[in-house]
């Protein structure tokens, strides 16, 4: 199972990169729209945070040669390893992840919403597919059941290829497509907060530091031998 920021906030992603593990980020070019920042100098400053991790940066071409220039393009600037995102459902989209594929680009599927859609993105060479859980469930089909079925062709298939889930909302969205068959996750920098969290665990903090400071007050474990 891997872990990815799904932001192009710097200084978020430089928070969550300090204090929880995580295997890179990924961006599209909505996130990156919302900086203000333009996407370059953002890029770059990225792949400088996250060092060799890998990082997702999608294509914004409809047409298969100008994907592949895009690709191209980022690999020179931003350096290896990189994955290229490329939005399913278009001729045009199965044709590059192909040539790239061929080209030993890494290669992710973007915005896939069927298993049917899935299973061609495997068939190009594709390392991830990346289903929109949040969008999914809101077109009133059960995402659950959406990556279990891609998880299941691409086990038949036979191919590599990865279930990246992108677009939670909720922890539980989170939970499910993990159960479901998705081998990785991509959520946003908040949500790291949401997936460390339990009730539960601070009440048991709680006790134990009432417990502690009753019996011994402020000192700590460097100070219990002194």
């Amino acid at each position: 199972m891997r872990l990815f920021i799904d932001s192009a906030d710097t200084e978020k992603t430089r928070i969550v990169l300090n204090h929880y593990p995580c295997d890179g980020v990924t961006t599209n070019p909505t996130i990156l729209a919302r900086e203000t920042v333009s996407p370059g100098p953002t890029l770059t400053a990225i792949r400088g945070l996250i060092g060799n991790r890998l990082l997702f940066v999608q294509a914004v071409s409809h047409d298969s040669e100008e994907i592949c220039r895009e690709a191209e393009t980022a690999r020179e600037k931003l350096g290896e390893p990189l994955s290229v995102k490329i939005p399913a459902g278009t001729p045009e989209a199965y044709r590059a992840m192909n040539i790239l594929a061929e080209k030993g680009f890494s290669v992710t599927g973007t915005a896939v919403y069927t298993p049917e859609q899935a299973l061609l993105c495997a068939q190009t060479g594709a390392d991830f597919v990346a289903p929109y859980i949040s969008h999914i469930d809101n077109m009133c089909v059960d995402s659950y059941n959406v990556v279990r079925e891609m998880a299941e062709l691409l086990g038949k298939s036979g191919k590599k290829t990865e279930i990246l889930a992108a677009s939670f909302r909720t922890v539980e969205q989170v939970h499910r497509a993990m159960l479901a068959g998705a081998s990785a996750v991509t959520v946003t920098p908040e949500m790291f907060d949401l997936l460390a969290k339990s009730a539960g665990t601070n009440a048991e903090m709680a006790s134990f530091d009432k417990n502690w400071q009753n019996k011994f007050q402020k000192r700590n474990l460097c100070h219990i031998w002194s």
